[in-house]
C-alpha cells in the first residue's frame, strides 16, 4: 500500500495509555465501516529496537486498506516510548494521534493485575512478584513510567502539532461512551453518528477488570493462557495470517471462558499507604497535565 506522505493524512495511531479503555476503542473502530484497523492491537512496531528496512512488515498489517476512508493501529507502548515519536513523524508525518488517559494510580494498579494475568516472567524477572507492593519494588520504572502522562505527551508534541493529537479521558469514556466515540470518529474524518455494538460493552466488567479467584487458580490461568498462545494462536497466525487468526480467536471466546473459570470481577482493595504514596508521586505530573489540557483532574489527586 505504501504509507507515503500523501497517504499519511488518512492514517491514525492510538498511542495509549495501557489499561485506559484502548481495547474498547479498538473494538469500536474495528466495527466502523469507514475504518480499517490493524488486526493486531499492539503492533509496537515504532518501538522496536530497529525498524530500518522493515517498513514492509508494518505495511503488511494494512493490506486491503485502500477501500476505507482511514486506517491505523493502537499500540499502548508508544505513549512512553522514547523511539516512537520521532520515527512515526519521519515515516507518517501527517498521522492523527489519540491517547486515552486514566487516573494514574488506578492505571498502574490495573496494569499490575493485567501482568499477573499475562505472566510477569515475560518481563525477564527471576521470580513473579507476590504482591502489588513487591511488583513496585521489582519493576518500579516499568510499572510507573507509562503513567507520567504529561512528560510523555510533551515529548510527542515536540514532533507533532497539537492539532494532530486528541486527548481522551477514561472517566468520560466510561460515563459518556457514545459522545466520546463521536469525537473520535469526527477527529478521524469518518461518520460521527455511527454506533458500534461494542459501545455498550463499557460495562461493570470492563470498568472493574478481573483478578484471580485464588493464587493457585491465577497460576493455572496464566499457564493455560500462555500455552494456548504459544502452541495454538502463534502457529495459527503463521498459517492463516493475523487478521483471520484474530477473528477465530474472538469467535472461540477462549479467553472469556478461562476468565469465567479462574477469575472474578474487580481487584482487591489497594493498601491505603500504597495509594497515598502513588498519589504523591504523580501529583506534580497531574498538575502539569491539567495546565496542558485545561481539564479538571482534581479527582485524580
Amino acid at each position: 500500500m505504501g504509507l507515503n506522505r500523501e497517504a499519511s493524512g488518512r492514517f491514525f495511531v492510538g498511542i495509549g495509555a495501557p489499561k485506559a479503555a484502548t481495547t474498547w476503542l479498538f473494538r469500536c473502530l474495528k466495527e466502523h465501516p469507514e475504518v480499517f484497523i490493524a488486526a493486531c492491537k499492539e503492533t509496537n512496531f515504532f518501538d522496536y529496537a530497529t525498524i530500518d528496512g522493515r517498513m514492509k512488515e508494518y505495511e503488511a498489517h494494512f493490506a486491503g486498506r485502500e477501500a476505507f476512508r482511514t486506517a491505523g493501529e493502537i499500540s499502548t507502548r508508544y505513549l512512553s516510548s522514547h523511539r516512537a515519536p520521532a520515527r512515526l513523524k519521519a515515516y507518517i508525518p501527517s498521522a492523527r494521534l489519540f491517547v486515552s488517559l486514566r487516573n494514574p494510580v488506578e492505571q498502574v494498579y490495573s496494569h499490575y493485575w493485567h501482568l499477573v494475568r499475562q505472566n510477569f516472567h515475560q518481563w525477564g524477572g527471576a521470580a513473579v512478584p507476590q504482591s502489588f507492593e513487591e511488583a513496585l519494588e521489582q519493576y518500579r520504572d516499568r510499572l510507573l513510567e507509562p503513567a507520567f502522562y504529561h512528560r510523555h505527551i510533551v515529548r510527542w508534541l515536540q514532533h507533532f502539532d497539537r492539532s494532530q493529537l486528541l486527548i481522551l479521558f477514561y472517566d468520560e469514556i466510561r460515563d459518556r461512551p457514545q459522545e466520546v466515540l463521536g469525537t473520535v470518529f469526527s477527529f478521524l474524518g469518518v461518520e460521527a453518528s455511527f454506533r458500534p455494538s461494542s459501545t455498550n460493552k463499557i460495562s461493570s466488567s470492563v470498568r472493574l477488570g478481573t483478578s484471580p479467584r485464588s493464587p493457585a487458580l491465577g497460576q493455572v490461568y496464566s499457564f493455560l493462557y500462555s500455552r494456548l498462545n504459544l502452541h495454538i494462536y502463534c502457529p495459527l497466525k503463521k498459517l492463516v495470517g493475523t487478521r483471520k487468526a484474530e477473528e477465530i480467536k474472538s469467535t472461540m471466546k477462549i479467553r472469556e471462558l478461562l476468565e469465567f473459570l479462574f477469575r472474578r470481577k474487580g481487584y482487591p482493595e489497594m493498601r491505603s499507604e500504597t495509594r497515598r504514596f502513588l498519589q504523591d508521586l504523580f501529583s506534580e505530573d497531574v498538575r502539569q497535565l491539567m495546565r496542558l489540557t485545561g481539564h479538571d483532574l482534581c479527582h485524580w489527586k
